[in-house]
């Protein structure tokens, strides 16, 4: 019956109550019937169907009211209005001849003892004088077998895969189950109970079988009394494979150069829909050939070696992963390794400066660019301007040269340069290189002592600040004296360095200075050198002696006079008394080695004057014959004049102050 049906029958329920409740008695027009309920198959197994029979007993006719009684009849399952609304019937003798009774047929009783009531809902005022009831008992049915169908998501599956086994529980000759299933795989409990839904089915999900063929089986508990429990098992089990894997490489740095540490690093995966962490290990090789041991794989799935040992060209770094046990496969994976020549870095550390003629030492330091290793045993090629030179590196990564600058003063570049190899590459380093003229010395070697008005033989040698080499081509100025009075004379060096010219001299007589100069040019700095010298003269006519051992350098000697033979020492005896010490022919110049002649006593005339820086001879050894005085000039001084007169009684004295020969 309908939840609205059974609204109504109990809306007409209550108003025959009411009606009831008001109706007259006996002696009115109400008809008092006797209502009986019978339950006609008792008992019944649930689901069966139950038949009651209301009989509702005729009265006597009463002014107004039919014979026979009629209404709607309404059951309950339990006490009117609480209990349950089971259906209802009509009673109308018009369509059951003069049966005043109704059947009613239910299979909504559950199992168990009920009291079932009917209650007239009278017409024309007909009724029972009380609520008809009869008992009834409702037997279980009896129990029936169950089948369980069991089935995979995916067969096979793979190691870690998740794997949803159902289950489909039917009840023999249909009908609803209820209960849980057991799903077991080889036996042992995969979780706990799991409850079926109202279609019967169940399921449960792991990723936890091992690799292999697993006996997948369920056992259903019933928890309907009708329903007995049943097993179910996957045909052909459940076969698990091993999870697929990948593998890829990488490299730490590509392009990597000669000698530097590469890491490469390979990474194994799991293929979906395979699950875990791979265990196991990695080989490397390259082009083929193993490098390094087998290499762990972590719990990342990661495995890394290192290796320096690459040589320049392309590698083909391959990675070759072995599982650890029988739930992975295996796989490979490569990466493309170029290796380059070492980048190598040259670093000029040598003379930045160097002078004309002087060696410079060049030098610089090659290193490995990645790590600044020094290279060792490396040629090294130097320039500057026109100079050029090698050097070989040494254990740290040196390697230096010595040039000689050529080129006029200034500036110029200095270059280093390594050429590269089978293993490095090229480098090279620049920077500024200064030429600074080369220092000179020049030294006057020419006469220090001068005979005014005859020609002076000026010279010098121009060197080099160490002393050699010689300087050629150069011009030396020579000049005597100074302001006004100053004479020079030019000339170019020789090979030897010696440049030597002639200077007319017309200078006072006396201490002088002579000044040699060379003129600083593009390949020398300026150089001088200045000497002193000393000017003289002879006298206007003859000349004047003295005793070669009495006419030593800073002596004084009387150089005329009447006791010229007492006071002068000769080595080689003593002079006649008669040489006064003039000589009348000492030879046009006076020169040493020759002889002169003198004249005894006053005669020979000696000059009036003497030059104030007087060039004197020098004997050692004066004879006389007959009227003829002679000797001979050993050497030649330089008397700086004191006193003098031409008479022999008042002589001449002075101071020895140079030589001249």
């Amino acid at each position: 019956m309908s939840s609205r049906s059974k609204v109504l029958a109990a809306l007409l329920l209550s108003i025959g109550l009411a009606l009831s409740a008001l109706a007259p008695s006996a002696s009115g027009s109400q008809i008092t019937t006797a209502c009986t309920l019978q339950a006609r198959s008792n008992p019944t197994t649930v689901g069966e169907s139950a038949t009651f029979r209301f009989f509702a007993a005729a009265a006597l006719p009463t002014e107004n009211a039919p014979p026979s009684p009629s209404g709607l009849v309404t059951f309950f399952d339990g006490p009117p209005v609480l209990g349950n609304v089971l259906g209802t019937a009509f009673l109308d003798p018009a369509f059951d001849g003069d049966n005043n009774e109704v059947f009613f047929h239910t299979s909504d009783l559950s199992v168990g003892d009920h009291t079932v009531y009917a209650v007239l809902l009278p017409v024309l005022g007909t009724l029972c004088p009380e609520v008809a009831a009869a008992n009834h008992h409702v037997n279980p049915p009896p129990a029936v077998p169950s089948s369980t169908d069991v089935s995979s998501s995916v067969n096979p599956s793979k190691y870690k895969q998740d794997v949803t086994f159902s289950a489909h529980v039917t009840r023999q000759g249909g009908g609803a189950v209820a209960g849980s299933v057991q799903f077991k795989a080889d036996g042992t409990d995969l979780g706990g109970p799991q409850p079926v839904d109202g279609s019967g089915n169940a399921s449960v999900s792991t990723s936890s079988l091992a690799v292999g063929n697993h006996s997948i089986t369920t056992h259903f508990t019933s928890t309907n009394a009708n329903t007995l429990d049943g097993d179910g098992s996957l045909a052909g089990g459940q076969t698990v494979q091993p999870a697929d894997t990948k593998t890829g490489v990488t490299s730490s740095l590509n392009p990597s150069q000669s000698g530097q540490s590469v890491t490469f690093t390979a990474q194994v995966d799991v293929v979906a829909p395979g699950g875990g962490a791979p265990t196991g290990t990695v080989q490397f090789s390259d082009n083929g050939t193993n490098f390094g041991g087998p290499q762990n794989v972590d719990g990342s799935g990661k495995a890394s070696v290192s290796t320096a040992s690459l040589t320049i060209g392309d590698h083909t770094i391959t990675a070759t992963y072995t599982p650890g046990d029988g739930n992975y496969t295996g796989s490979s994976g490569s990466v493309n390794q170029k290796v380059e020549k070492a980048k190598t870095t040259l670093t000029y550390d040598g003379a930045t400066s160097g002078d004309f003629h002087d060696t410079a030492t060049l030098s610089a330091t090659l290193t490995r660019q990645y790590d600044g290793a020094p290279l060792d045993g490396k040629t090294i090629h130097f320039t500057m301007a026109s100079e050029s030179c090698d050097g070989t590196t040494n254990s740290s990564g040196k390697a230096s040269c010595t040039i000689v600058p050529q080129e006029p003063a200034g500036d110029y570049t200095v270059t280093a340069t390594f050429d590269g190899d089978a293993g490095f590459t090229p480098s090279s380093a620049s920077t500024a290189f200064k030429v600074t003229r080369e220092q000179t010395s020049l030294q006057y070697t020419g006469d220090s002592v001068i005979l005014n008005g005859s020609p002076t033989h000026a010279s010098a040698q121009l060197r080099e600040d160490d002393g050699a080499p010689a300087i050629a081509g150069r011009s030396v100025t020579f000049t005597i004296g100074s302001g006004a009075t100053a004479q020079s004379c030019t000339a170019l060096t020789d090979s030897s360095g010696r440049a030597a010219c002639d200077i007319a001299t017309n200078q006072p007589l006396g201490p002088n200075t002579i000044r040699s100069e060379f003129a600083q040019d593009a390949y020398y700095l300026a150089s001088s050198d200045s000497d002193p010298i000393i000017v003289y003269a002879f006298p206007s006519r003859g000349a004047f002696t003295a005793g070669d051992v009495s006419a030593t350098p800073g002596a004084k000697v009387t150089f005329f006079g009447a006791s010229w033979a007492k006071v002068n020492s000769l080595s080689g005896g003593a002079a006649p008394a008669a040489f006064k010490g003039f000589a009348t022919s000492p030879g046009n110049p006076p020169r040493c080695g020759t002889t002169f002649v003198g004249d005894p006593g006053n005669s020979g005339g000696p000059p009036a004057t003497v030059p104030s820086y007087m060039g004197t001879l020098v004997t050692s050894k004066v004879t006389k014959t007959k009227s003829t005085i002679g000797g001979t000039v050993t050497h030649i001084v330089v008397v700086k004049t004191g006193t003098y007169a031409p008479a022999p009684g008042k002589g001449g004295t002075g101071t020895v102050v140079a030589t001249v020969c």
